[in-house]
Protein backbone atom coordinates (compact mmCIF):
# COMPACT_ATOMS: atom_id res chain seq x y z
CA UNK A 1 0.00 0.00 0.00
CA UNK A 2 1.48 3.44 -1.08
CA UNK A 3 2.18 6.07 2.00
CA UNK A 4 -0.38 8.64 2.05
CA UNK A 5 0.18 11.93 0.60
CA UNK A 6 1.63 14.77 3.05
CA UNK A 7 0.86 18.26 1.78
CA UNK A 8 4.21 20.20 1.49
CA UNK A 9 3.87 22.60 4.67
CA UNK A 10 3.55 19.66 6.83
CA UNK A 11 5.87 17.63 5.11
CA UNK A 12 8.61 20.45 5.66
CA UNK A 13 7.39 21.60 8.77
CA UNK A 14 10.48 23.28 11.13
CA UNK A 15 11.63 20.70 13.19
CA UNK A 16 14.36 21.91 15.32
CA UNK A 17 15.75 25.66 15.56
CA UNK A 18 17.97 25.78 12.80
CA UNK A 19 15.19 25.00 10.34
CA UNK A 20 13.04 28.75 11.11
CA UNK A 21 13.13 30.97 8.26
CA UNK A 22 13.47 34.91 9.65
CA UNK A 23 12.81 34.66 12.90
CA UNK A 24 16.69 35.27 14.02
CA UNK A 25 15.83 37.41 16.96
CA UNK A 26 13.17 34.56 18.87
CA UNK A 27 15.78 31.83 18.00
CA UNK A 28 18.29 33.82 19.46
CA UNK A 29 16.25 34.81 22.62
CA UNK A 30 14.67 30.80 23.22
CA UNK A 31 18.35 29.15 22.66
CA UNK A 32 19.86 31.26 25.38
CA UNK A 33 17.45 30.81 27.73
CA UNK A 34 17.33 27.09 27.34
CA UNK A 35 21.27 26.97 27.78
CA UNK A 36 21.12 29.44 30.78
CA UNK A 37 18.29 27.66 32.12
CA UNK A 38 16.13 30.35 32.70
CA UNK A 39 12.85 29.11 31.88
CA UNK A 40 9.27 31.24 32.48
CA UNK A 41 6.49 29.57 33.73
CA UNK A 42 4.59 31.30 30.69
CA UNK A 43 5.16 32.56 27.16
CA UNK A 44 2.78 34.52 24.71
CA UNK A 45 4.11 33.85 20.90
CA UNK A 46 2.22 36.49 18.91
CA UNK A 47 2.49 37.22 14.67
CA UNK A 48 0.82 36.83 11.29
CA UNK A 49 -0.22 33.80 10.51
CA UNK A 50 2.03 31.20 8.83
CA UNK A 51 5.34 32.48 10.55
CA UNK A 52 6.01 29.72 12.78
CA UNK A 53 4.39 30.19 16.40
CA UNK A 54 3.04 26.83 17.14
CA UNK A 55 6.06 25.22 15.36
CA UNK A 56 8.38 27.24 17.74
CA UNK A 57 6.30 26.15 20.69
CA UNK A 58 6.80 22.76 19.30
CA UNK A 59 10.69 22.92 18.86
CA UNK A 60 10.92 24.52 22.64
CA UNK A 61 9.24 21.97 23.78
CA UNK A 62 11.19 19.23 22.56
CA UNK A 63 14.66 21.13 23.34
CA UNK A 64 13.24 20.91 26.91
CA UNK A 65 11.70 17.48 27.42
CA UNK A 66 14.09 15.45 25.15
CA UNK A 67 16.12 13.22 26.46
CA UNK A 68 19.56 14.60 26.06
CA UNK A 69 17.41 18.39 27.42
CA UNK A 70 16.97 20.87 27.92
CA UNK A 71 18.94 21.53 24.88
CA UNK A 72 18.85 23.45 21.97
CA UNK A 73 19.52 20.45 19.51
CA UNK A 74 16.95 17.64 20.19
CA UNK A 75 17.48 14.32 19.13
CA UNK A 76 14.09 13.76 16.95
CA UNK A 77 14.56 10.00 18.28
CA UNK A 78 13.81 9.80 21.83
CA UNK A 79 10.28 8.63 22.43
CA UNK A 80 9.70 12.27 23.92
CA UNK A 81 10.60 14.55 20.61
CA UNK A 82 8.65 11.31 18.18
CA UNK A 83 5.71 12.17 20.26
CA UNK A 84 5.76 16.08 20.02
CA UNK A 85 6.25 15.82 16.07
CA UNK A 86 3.34 13.51 15.76
CA UNK A 87 1.64 15.66 18.49
CA UNK A 88 0.73 12.45 19.97
CA UNK A 89 2.68 13.53 23.54
CA UNK A 90 1.04 13.26 26.98
CA UNK A 91 3.41 15.73 28.60
CA UNK A 92 2.63 18.23 25.62
CA UNK A 93 -0.50 19.33 25.25
CA UNK A 94 -2.03 21.38 22.06
CA UNK A 95 -5.43 23.30 22.81
CA UNK A 96 -7.59 24.99 20.52
CA UNK A 97 -8.60 28.22 22.12
CA UNK A 98 -11.39 28.40 19.48
CA UNK A 99 -13.39 25.02 20.31
CA UNK A 100 -12.59 25.25 23.88
CA UNK A 101 -13.26 28.66 24.92
CA UNK A 102 -15.44 28.68 27.77
CA UNK A 103 -15.10 28.45 31.07
CA UNK A 104 -15.27 24.88 31.28
CA UNK A 105 -12.49 24.03 28.88
CA UNK A 106 -10.44 26.67 31.67
CA UNK A 107 -11.25 24.38 34.35
CA UNK A 108 -10.38 20.88 32.14
CA UNK A 109 -6.72 22.45 31.94
CA UNK A 110 -6.56 23.22 35.18
CA UNK A 111 -7.38 19.74 36.55
CA UNK A 112 -4.81 18.38 34.02
CA UNK A 113 -1.82 21.01 35.69
CA UNK A 114 -1.47 18.96 38.91
CA UNK A 115 -0.63 15.96 37.30
CA UNK A 116 3.09 14.99 37.07
CA UNK A 117 5.13 14.69 33.48
CA UNK A 118 5.09 11.25 32.41
CA UNK A 119 8.12 10.97 30.19
CA UNK A 120 10.10 14.54 30.26
CA UNK A 121 10.95 17.23 32.67
CA UNK A 122 7.98 19.83 31.80
CA UNK A 123 4.68 19.34 31.30
CA UNK A 124 3.49 21.74 28.88
CA UNK A 125 0.52 23.57 26.97
CA UNK A 126 0.16 24.66 23.46
CA UNK A 127 -2.63 26.68 23.52
CA UNK A 128 -3.40 27.80 19.90
CA UNK A 129 -5.37 31.09 19.03
CA UNK A 130 -5.61 31.80 22.41
CA UNK A 131 -7.54 35.02 21.42
CA UNK A 132 -10.91 32.80 21.42
CA UNK A 133 -11.20 32.41 24.76
CA UNK A 134 -13.58 33.87 26.64
CA UNK A 135 -13.24 36.41 29.28
CA UNK A 136 -14.57 34.07 32.11
CA UNK A 137 -11.93 31.57 30.90
CA UNK A 138 -9.43 33.93 30.74
CA UNK A 139 -10.07 35.13 34.35
CA UNK A 140 -10.39 31.26 36.02
CA UNK A 141 -6.47 30.84 34.31
CA UNK A 142 -4.99 33.81 36.16
CA UNK A 143 -4.13 32.50 39.19
CA UNK A 144 -2.70 29.44 37.52
CA UNK A 145 -0.56 31.52 34.96
CA UNK A 146 1.25 33.52 37.69
CA UNK A 147 1.87 30.66 39.88
CA UNK A 148 1.72 27.24 38.44
CA UNK A 149 2.82 24.00 39.74
CA UNK A 150 6.75 22.87 39.17
CA UNK A 151 7.77 22.03 36.39
CA UNK A 152 4.52 23.30 34.21
CA UNK A 153 5.10 25.40 31.32
CA UNK A 154 2.15 27.61 28.77
CA UNK A 155 2.66 28.36 25.53
CA UNK A 156 0.02 30.66 24.06
CA UNK A 157 -0.15 31.46 20.51
CA UNK A 158 -2.52 34.16 18.33
CA UNK A 159 -2.35 36.31 15.98
CA UNK A 160 -4.68 39.27 17.91
CA UNK A 161 -2.45 39.94 21.01
CA UNK A 162 -4.66 43.09 21.10
CA UNK A 163 -7.69 40.27 22.37
CA UNK A 164 -6.13 38.51 24.70
CA UNK A 165 -6.36 39.88 28.09
CA UNK A 166 -4.16 42.08 29.81
CA UNK A 167 -3.40 40.65 32.82
CA UNK A 168 -2.59 37.18 30.80
CA UNK A 169 -0.15 39.05 28.80
CA UNK A 170 1.56 40.52 31.81
CA UNK A 171 2.39 37.50 33.28
CA UNK A 172 4.05 35.73 30.00
CA UNK A 173 6.86 36.42 28.40
CA UNK A 174 6.28 37.95 24.88
CA UNK A 175 8.10 37.06 21.58
CA UNK A 176 6.56 39.01 18.41
CA UNK A 177 7.14 36.77 15.38
CA UNK A 178 7.60 39.28 12.70
CA UNK A 179 6.26 38.64 8.57
CA UNK A 180 8.88 36.58 6.47
CA UNK A 181 11.13 38.74 3.89
CA UNK A 182 10.25 37.57 0.57
CA UNK A 183 14.15 36.85 -0.01
CA UNK A 184 14.03 34.19 2.99
CA UNK A 185 10.95 32.93 1.05
CA UNK A 186 12.36 32.52 -2.17
CA UNK A 187 15.33 31.02 -0.64
CA UNK A 188 13.45 28.21 1.04
CA UNK A 189 10.98 27.53 -1.81
CA UNK A 190 14.28 27.33 -4.00
CA UNK A 191 15.24 24.52 -1.57
CA UNK A 192 11.96 22.45 -1.06
CA UNK A 193 11.64 22.86 -5.05
CA UNK A 194 15.34 21.20 -5.88
CA UNK A 195 14.41 18.40 -3.24
CA UNK A 196 10.83 17.96 -4.54
CA UNK A 197 12.04 17.77 -8.52
CA UNK A 198 9.68 20.57 -9.27
CA UNK A 199 10.48 22.56 -12.17
CA UNK A 200 9.95 26.32 -11.82
CA UNK A 201 11.02 29.98 -12.62
CA UNK A 202 12.70 31.89 -10.14
CA UNK A 203 9.81 34.67 -11.09
CA UNK A 204 7.21 32.17 -10.48
CA UNK A 205 8.88 31.42 -7.23
CA UNK A 206 8.90 35.26 -6.84
CA UNK A 207 5.69 35.89 -7.56
CA UNK A 208 4.63 33.21 -5.12
CA UNK A 209 6.65 35.36 -2.06
CA UNK A 210 5.07 38.45 -2.88
CA UNK A 211 1.84 37.34 -2.90
CA UNK A 212 1.60 35.58 1.10
CA UNK A 213 2.11 38.40 2.98
CA UNK A 214 4.83 37.25 4.35
CA UNK A 215 3.57 33.40 5.53
CA UNK A 216 5.98 31.08 4.59
CA UNK A 217 3.29 28.22 5.42
CA UNK A 218 1.01 29.99 2.78
CA UNK A 219 3.62 30.22 0.45
CA UNK A 220 4.68 26.29 0.92
CA UNK A 221 0.34 25.46 0.08
CA UNK A 222 1.27 27.87 -3.05
CA UNK A 223 4.06 26.10 -4.17
CA UNK A 224 1.87 22.56 -3.20
CA UNK A 225 -0.98 23.84 -5.90
CA UNK A 226 1.27 24.14 -8.99
CA UNK A 227 3.43 21.07 -8.26
CA UNK A 228 1.68 19.04 -10.13
CA UNK A 229 2.06 21.32 -13.31
CA UNK A 230 5.93 21.13 -12.64
CA UNK A 231 6.83 17.51 -13.32
CA UNK A 232 6.57 18.28 -17.00
CA UNK A 233 6.94 21.32 -17.83
CA UNK A 234 8.19 24.60 -15.88
CA UNK A 235 6.11 26.61 -14.07
CA UNK A 236 6.21 30.56 -15.21
CA UNK A 237 4.99 33.78 -13.20
CA UNK A 238 1.80 33.77 -15.59
CA UNK A 239 0.80 30.93 -14.85
CA UNK A 240 1.18 31.74 -11.24
CA UNK A 241 -0.51 34.71 -11.87
CA UNK A 242 -3.34 33.08 -13.15
CA UNK A 243 -3.76 30.82 -10.37
CA UNK A 244 -3.83 33.83 -8.18
CA UNK A 245 -6.51 35.28 -10.40
CA UNK A 246 -4.29 38.62 -11.04
CA UNK A 247 -4.10 39.52 -14.66
CA UNK A 248 -0.72 38.97 -16.14
CA UNK A 249 2.20 41.71 -16.59
CA UNK A 250 2.00 41.76 -20.38
CA UNK A 251 -1.93 41.81 -20.52
CA UNK A 252 -1.38 45.25 -18.09
CA UNK A 253 1.39 46.79 -20.22
CA UNK A 254 -0.84 46.37 -23.25
CA UNK A 255 -3.87 48.13 -21.68
CA UNK A 256 -1.60 51.15 -20.21
CA UNK A 257 0.26 51.31 -23.85
CA UNK A 258 -3.82 51.36 -25.01
CA UNK A 259 -4.82 53.68 -22.43
CA UNK A 260 -2.04 55.51 -23.26
CA UNK A 261 -2.57 56.17 -27.21
CA UNK A 262 -6.65 56.77 -25.98
CA UNK A 263 -7.50 54.09 -27.92
CA UNK A 264 -10.91 53.23 -26.44
CA UNK A 265 -12.39 50.53 -28.47
CA UNK A 266 -9.56 48.29 -28.35
CA UNK A 267 -9.23 48.99 -24.43
CA UNK A 268 -12.42 47.96 -23.96
CA UNK A 269 -11.96 44.91 -25.76
CA UNK A 270 -9.21 43.69 -23.85
CA UNK A 271 -10.87 44.35 -20.62
CA UNK A 272 -13.81 42.62 -21.72
CA UNK A 273 -11.46 39.75 -22.32
CA UNK A 274 -10.18 39.87 -18.99
CA UNK A 275 -13.33 39.87 -17.59
CA UNK A 276 -14.88 36.92 -19.42
CA UNK A 277 -11.27 35.09 -18.64
CA UNK A 278 -12.39 35.50 -14.91
CA UNK A 279 -10.95 38.42 -13.53
CA UNK A 280 -13.65 40.64 -11.47
CA UNK A 281 -13.30 44.03 -12.32
CA UNK A 282 -12.47 44.46 -8.99
CA UNK A 283 -9.52 42.12 -8.89
CA UNK A 284 -8.73 43.65 -12.44
CA UNK A 285 -8.75 47.36 -10.54
CA UNK A 286 -6.56 46.35 -8.12
CA UNK A 287 -4.03 44.65 -10.64
CA UNK A 288 -4.43 47.74 -12.49
CA UNK A 289 -3.60 50.61 -9.33
CA UNK A 290 -0.46 48.14 -8.24
CA UNK A 291 1.13 47.85 -11.71
CA UNK A 292 0.70 51.79 -12.34
CA UNK A 293 2.29 52.03 -8.80
CA UNK A 294 5.15 50.17 -9.92
CA UNK A 295 5.20 51.60 -12.82
CA UNK A 296 5.71 55.21 -11.34
CA UNK A 297 8.37 54.12 -8.64
CA UNK A 298 10.73 52.29 -11.32
CA UNK A 299 9.99 55.88 -13.88
CA UNK A 300 11.02 58.01 -10.43
CA UNK A 301 13.94 55.58 -9.34
CA UNK A 302 17.75 56.99 -10.20
CA UNK A 303 18.19 53.37 -10.31
CA UNK A 304 15.29 50.87 -10.74
CA UNK A 305 16.95 47.62 -10.24
CA UNK A 306 17.46 48.03 -6.85
CA UNK A 307 14.11 48.40 -6.07
CA UNK A 308 12.67 44.89 -7.05
CA UNK A 309 12.02 44.25 -3.15
CA UNK A 310 9.48 47.46 -3.19
CA UNK A 311 7.47 45.86 -6.52
CA UNK A 312 5.61 43.12 -7.58
CA UNK A 313 7.94 43.12 -10.74
CA UNK A 314 10.83 41.13 -12.03
CA UNK A 315 13.82 42.09 -13.60
CA UNK A 316 12.85 41.82 -16.80
CA UNK A 317 9.87 43.48 -16.27
CA UNK A 318 11.67 46.38 -15.45
CA UNK A 319 13.79 46.66 -18.04
CA UNK A 320 10.26 45.98 -20.09
CA UNK A 321 8.78 49.44 -18.40
CA UNK A 322 11.83 51.55 -19.13
CA UNK A 323 12.13 50.83 -22.72
CA UNK A 324 8.91 52.04 -23.39
CA UNK A 325 9.33 55.01 -21.86
CA UNK A 326 6.27 56.21 -20.07
CA UNK A 327 5.62 59.68 -19.63
CA UNK A 328 5.72 59.57 -15.51
CA UNK A 329 3.15 62.50 -15.08
CA UNK A 330 0.80 60.83 -17.48
CA UNK A 331 0.58 57.41 -15.88
CA UNK A 332 0.36 59.77 -12.23
CA UNK A 333 -2.89 60.90 -14.00
CA UNK A 334 -4.54 57.57 -15.25
CA UNK A 335 -3.72 56.39 -11.80
CA UNK A 336 -5.69 58.85 -10.31
CA UNK A 337 -8.86 58.37 -12.68
CA UNK A 338 -8.47 54.56 -11.58
CA UNK A 339 -8.29 55.30 -7.69
CA UNK A 340 -11.35 57.55 -7.85
CA UNK A 341 -13.20 55.18 -9.94
CA UNK A 342 -12.28 51.92 -7.73
CA UNK A 343 -13.88 53.41 -5.13
CA UNK A 344 -17.30 53.22 -7.21
CA UNK A 345 -16.45 49.85 -8.33
CA UNK A 346 -15.92 48.25 -5.15
CA UNK A 347 -19.82 49.08 -3.40
CA UNK A 348 -21.06 49.28 -7.09
CA UNK A 349 -24.08 46.65 -8.14
CA UNK A 350 -22.71 46.93 -12.24
CA UNK A 351 -18.86 46.91 -11.14
CA UNK A 352 -17.90 46.15 -14.82
CA UNK A 353 -19.99 48.91 -16.73
CA UNK A 354 -17.74 51.18 -14.05
CA UNK A 355 -14.34 49.43 -15.12
CA UNK A 356 -15.57 50.87 -18.94
CA UNK A 357 -15.76 54.05 -17.38
CA UNK A 358 -12.57 54.39 -15.83
CA UNK A 359 -11.26 53.06 -18.88
CA UNK A 360 -12.77 55.67 -21.26
CA UNK A 361 -11.75 58.56 -18.71
CA UNK A 362 -8.36 57.37 -18.40
CA UNK A 363 -8.05 57.66 -22.40
CA UNK A 364 -8.87 60.59 -22.34
CA UNK A 365 -6.16 61.45 -19.66
CA UNK A 366 -3.63 62.52 -21.91
CA UNK A 367 -5.95 65.31 -23.28
CA UNK A 368 -7.12 67.07 -20.49
CA UNK A 369 -5.95 70.05 -19.49
CA UNK A 370 -4.38 70.12 -16.16
CA UNK A 371 -5.31 72.68 -13.18
CA UNK A 372 -3.19 75.16 -12.95
CA UNK A 373 -3.20 77.20 -9.32
CA UNK A 374 -0.21 80.07 -9.27
CA UNK A 375 1.50 80.76 -6.02
CA UNK A 376 0.52 84.31 -4.96
CA UNK A 377 2.95 86.79 -4.04
CA UNK A 378 1.12 87.62 -1.09
CA UNK A 379 2.05 91.23 0.53
CA UNK A 380 3.60 91.32 4.24
CA UNK A 381 1.22 94.27 4.86
CA UNK A 382 -2.45 94.08 4.62
CA UNK A 383 -5.03 96.59 4.51
CA UNK A 384 -6.88 96.57 8.06
CA UNK A 385 -10.61 97.03 7.68
CA UNK A 386 -12.55 99.10 10.40
CA UNK A 387 -15.88 97.16 11.79
CA UNK A 388 -18.50 99.60 10.33
CA UNK A 389 -16.90 98.27 6.78
CA UNK A 390 -17.38 94.76 7.72
CA UNK A 391 -20.48 94.81 9.24
CA UNK A 392 -22.46 96.23 6.09
CA UNK A 393 -20.48 93.80 3.99
CA UNK A 394 -21.95 91.11 6.01
CA UNK A 395 -25.25 91.31 6.95
CA UNK A 396 -26.53 91.98 3.00
CA UNK A 397 -28.93 89.02 2.30
CA UNK A 398 -29.43 86.51 -0.12
CA UNK A 399 -31.87 84.04 -1.10
CA UNK A 400 -31.76 80.51 -1.04
CA UNK A 401 -32.18 78.65 -4.67
CA UNK A 402 -31.88 74.60 -5.34
CA UNK A 403 -27.98 73.59 -6.23
CA UNK A 404 -28.09 73.87 -9.53
CA UNK A 405 -26.52 70.37 -11.62
CA UNK A 406 -22.95 71.67 -12.27
CA UNK A 407 -21.06 69.54 -14.87
CA UNK A 408 -17.44 70.84 -15.27
CA UNK A 409 -15.14 68.45 -13.53
CA UNK A 410 -12.32 70.17 -11.55
CA UNK A 411 -10.47 67.00 -10.82
CA UNK A 412 -7.13 66.78 -12.45
CA UNK A 413 -8.59 63.63 -14.73
CA UNK A 414 -11.55 65.40 -16.15
CA UNK A 415 -11.63 68.09 -18.40
CA UNK A 416 -11.37 71.21 -16.43
CA UNK A 417 -11.17 74.96 -16.92
CA UNK A 418 -8.43 77.00 -15.46
CA UNK A 419 -8.43 78.80 -12.06
CA UNK A 420 -6.38 81.16 -12.25
CA UNK A 421 -7.51 82.82 -15.68
CA UNK A 422 -10.64 85.56 -15.07
CA UNK A 423 -13.86 84.61 -17.12
CA UNK A 424 -14.25 86.57 -20.32
CA UNK A 425 -17.34 89.63 -19.14
CA UNK A 426 -19.94 88.84 -21.79
CA UNK A 427 -21.62 92.43 -23.55
CA UNK A 428 -25.03 92.21 -21.83
CA UNK A 429 -26.81 94.74 -20.01
CA UNK A 430 -26.41 93.47 -16.81
CA UNK A 431 -24.97 96.47 -14.51
CA UNK A 432 -22.47 95.42 -12.13
CA UNK A 433 -21.44 97.12 -9.14
CA UNK A 434 -17.35 96.99 -10.29
CA UNK A 435 -16.26 100.46 -8.44
CA UNK A 436 -15.84 98.73 -5.01
CA UNK A 437 -12.10 98.75 -3.92
CA UNK A 438 -13.29 97.37 -0.44
CA UNK A 439 -11.99 93.60 -0.13
CA UNK A 440 -13.99 92.50 2.22
CA UNK A 441 -17.14 94.10 0.38
CA UNK A 442 -15.95 92.54 -3.11
CA UNK A 443 -15.54 89.35 -1.20
CA UNK A 444 -18.72 89.34 0.92
CA UNK A 445 -20.42 90.35 -2.02
CA UNK A 446 -19.30 87.25 -3.61
CA UNK A 447 -20.02 84.78 -1.07
CA UNK A 448 -23.82 86.43 -0.71
CA UNK A 449 -24.60 85.85 -4.86
CA UNK A 450 -23.55 81.81 -4.40
CA UNK A 451 -26.97 80.64 -4.99
CA UNK A 452 -25.63 76.95 -3.92
CA UNK A 453 -25.85 76.99 -0.03
CA UNK A 454 -23.59 73.92 0.63
CA UNK A 455 -21.30 75.74 -1.28
CA UNK A 456 -21.83 79.11 -0.19
CA UNK A 457 -21.30 77.77 3.79
CA UNK A 458 -17.94 75.80 2.57
CA UNK A 459 -16.12 79.16 1.15
CA UNK A 460 -17.43 81.66 3.88
CA UNK A 461 -15.95 78.99 6.85
CA UNK A 462 -13.32 77.08 4.80
CA UNK A 463 -11.51 80.11 2.59
CA UNK A 464 -9.87 82.88 4.60
CA UNK A 465 -9.38 85.86 2.35
CA UNK A 466 -6.04 86.79 1.46
CA UNK A 467 -5.81 89.95 -0.69
CA UNK A 468 -7.96 91.39 -3.37
CA UNK A 469 -5.44 92.19 -6.29
CA UNK A 470 -6.52 93.61 -9.80
CA UNK A 471 -8.32 90.70 -11.26
CA UNK A 472 -7.44 88.14 -8.75
CA UNK A 473 -9.13 87.26 -5.49
CA UNK A 474 -6.74 85.46 -3.42
CA UNK A 475 -7.95 82.73 -1.20
CA UNK A 476 -6.35 80.76 1.95
CA UNK A 477 -6.92 76.78 3.14
CA UNK A 478 -5.47 75.26 5.95
CA UNK A 479 -3.94 72.54 4.01
CA UNK A 480 -4.33 70.95 0.53
CA UNK A 481 -7.29 68.37 1.12
CA UNK A 482 -9.12 71.64 1.99
CA UNK A 483 -7.84 73.04 -1.59
CA UNK A 484 -9.06 70.19 -3.46
CA UNK A 485 -12.11 70.28 -1.85
CA UNK A 486 -12.66 73.92 -3.09
CA UNK A 487 -11.55 73.16 -6.44
CA UNK A 488 -13.82 70.35 -7.00
CA UNK A 489 -16.42 69.96 -10.04
CA UNK A 490 -19.74 71.68 -7.41
CA UNK A 491 -18.33 73.90 -5.56
CA UNK A 492 -15.97 75.95 -7.56
CA UNK A 493 -18.53 76.19 -10.49
CA UNK A 494 -20.88 77.71 -8.01
CA UNK A 495 -18.20 80.44 -6.63
CA UNK A 496 -17.78 80.93 -10.35
CA UNK A 497 -21.07 82.04 -11.52
CA UNK A 498 -21.14 84.09 -7.39
CA UNK A 499 -18.75 85.85 -9.13
CA UNK A 500 -20.38 86.30 -11.91
CA UNK A 501 -23.50 87.29 -11.15
CA UNK A 502 -21.62 89.84 -8.60
CA UNK A 503 -19.03 91.42 -11.10
CA UNK A 504 -19.77 90.22 -14.28
CA UNK A 505 -16.62 87.80 -14.15
CA UNK A 506 -14.15 90.56 -13.17
CA UNK A 507 -11.99 88.26 -11.17
CA UNK A 508 -10.53 84.91 -11.53
CA UNK A 509 -9.41 83.47 -8.32
CA UNK A 510 -6.38 81.81 -6.75
CA UNK A 511 -5.82 78.71 -3.70
CA UNK A 512 -3.09 78.76 -1.66
CA UNK A 513 -2.32 77.18 1.95
CA UNK A 514 -1.61 79.13 4.60
CA UNK A 515 0.87 78.98 6.75
CA UNK A 516 4.48 81.35 7.04
CA UNK A 517 4.03 84.85 5.79
CA UNK A 518 0.16 83.88 4.31
CA UNK A 519 -1.93 85.22 6.68
CA UNK A 520 -5.51 85.94 6.14
CA UNK A 521 -6.97 89.41 6.11
CA UNK A 522 -8.00 90.77 9.20
CA UNK A 523 -11.67 91.67 10.05
CA UNK A 524 -12.67 89.37 6.55
CA UNK A 525 -14.60 86.71 8.18
CA UNK A 526 -18.01 86.37 5.83
CA UNK A 527 -21.17 84.91 7.85
CA UNK A 528 -23.91 84.33 5.31
CA UNK A 529 -26.98 85.58 6.11
CA UNK A 530 -29.94 82.87 4.41
CA UNK A 531 -33.11 85.53 3.99
CA UNK A 532 -36.14 84.14 5.52
CA UNK A 533 -39.34 84.01 3.26
CA UNK A 534 -41.21 87.42 3.59
CA UNK A 535 -44.59 87.66 5.35
CA UNK A 536 -47.29 89.86 3.93
CA UNK A 537 -47.15 93.69 4.97
CA UNK A 538 -50.10 94.68 7.50
CA UNK A 539 -51.12 97.78 8.22
CA UNK A 540 -50.49 99.93 11.47
CA UNK A 541 -54.39 99.62 12.63
CA UNK A 542 -54.56 95.75 11.46
CA UNK A 543 -51.28 94.80 13.35
CA UNK A 544 -53.32 96.60 16.43
CA UNK A 545 -55.99 94.30 16.31
CA UNK A 546 -53.97 91.12 15.16
CA UNK A 547 -52.40 91.51 18.57
CA UNK A 548 -55.35 91.76 20.57
CA UNK A 549 -56.74 88.88 19.10
CA UNK A 550 -53.39 86.93 19.85
CA UNK A 551 -53.80 88.28 23.21
CA UNK A 552 -57.23 87.18 23.87
CA UNK A 553 -56.36 84.07 22.12
CA UNK A 554 -53.47 82.99 24.11
CA UNK A 555 -54.86 83.65 27.86
CA UNK A 556 -57.40 81.73 26.74
CA UNK A 557 -55.73 78.98 25.73
CA UNK A 558 -53.45 78.81 28.51
CA UNK A 559 -56.54 78.69 31.02
CA UNK A 560 -57.48 75.83 29.47
CA UNK A 561 -54.24 73.98 29.62
CA UNK A 562 -54.30 75.03 33.18
CA UNK A 563 -57.54 73.90 34.18
CA UNK A 564 -58.02 69.50 34.63
CA UNK A 565 -60.57 67.05 33.95
CA UNK A 566 -60.58 65.80 37.28
CA UNK A 567 -62.93 62.99 36.69
CA UNK A 568 -60.33 60.91 35.05
CA UNK A 569 -58.65 60.42 37.80
CA UNK A 570 -58.96 58.33 40.93
CA UNK A 571 -60.08 60.17 44.28
CA UNK A 572 -56.99 60.73 46.05
CA UNK A 573 -55.82 62.49 42.57
CA UNK A 574 -59.11 64.83 42.40
CA UNK A 575 -57.96 65.45 46.43
CA UNK A 576 -54.69 66.81 45.18
CA UNK A 577 -56.04 68.45 42.12
CA UNK A 578 -58.55 70.04 44.26
CA UNK A 579 -56.23 71.39 46.60
CA UNK A 580 -54.21 73.31 44.03
CA UNK A 581 -57.19 75.23 42.70
CA UNK A 582 -57.45 72.09 39.91
CA UNK A 583 -54.38 73.85 38.02
CA UNK A 584 -51.08 71.90 37.38
CA UNK A 585 -48.04 73.10 39.02
CA UNK A 586 -44.71 73.29 37.22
Amino acid sequence: MSKSYLPLFRKYRPQSFKDLVGQENLVKALTNAIELNRIAPAYLFCGPRGTGKTSSARIFAKSLNCINGPTVNPCQECPSCVDITNATGVDVIEIDAATNRGVEGAEDLIAQVHYAPVRGKYKIFIIDEVHMLSATAFNALLKTFEEPPENVIFILATTEPHKVLETIVSRCQRFDFRRITVDDIVKRLREISNIENIKITDDALFAIAKNVSGGLRDSLALLDQVSILGTQEEITKDIIDELLGKVTFDRLTKLLDLVLEGNIEESLKLIDDIYLKGSEPRNLCENFMEFLRNVIIILNSSNPHDIVKFSTLAKEDIDSVLEKKYDKELCAKILDVVIEYYKEVKFATNPYLWVELMIIQASRAKSAPQVIVQQPQVKVQVQKIEQKTQTSAINKPIEPVEQPKETVAQDVSNPVEEITAAPTVQNNNTSYDTDTNNPVEIWSKIVNSIESVPAKFFYSGMAKLIEVQENTIVLGFINQNVITQAKSELKHKALMDGEKRAFGGKYGFEFVQLGGEIKPLEGANIKPVIKQQERPQVKPAEKEISKETNSAEKTETNNNKSKIDTAIYSPKVKEMLEAFGGKIID
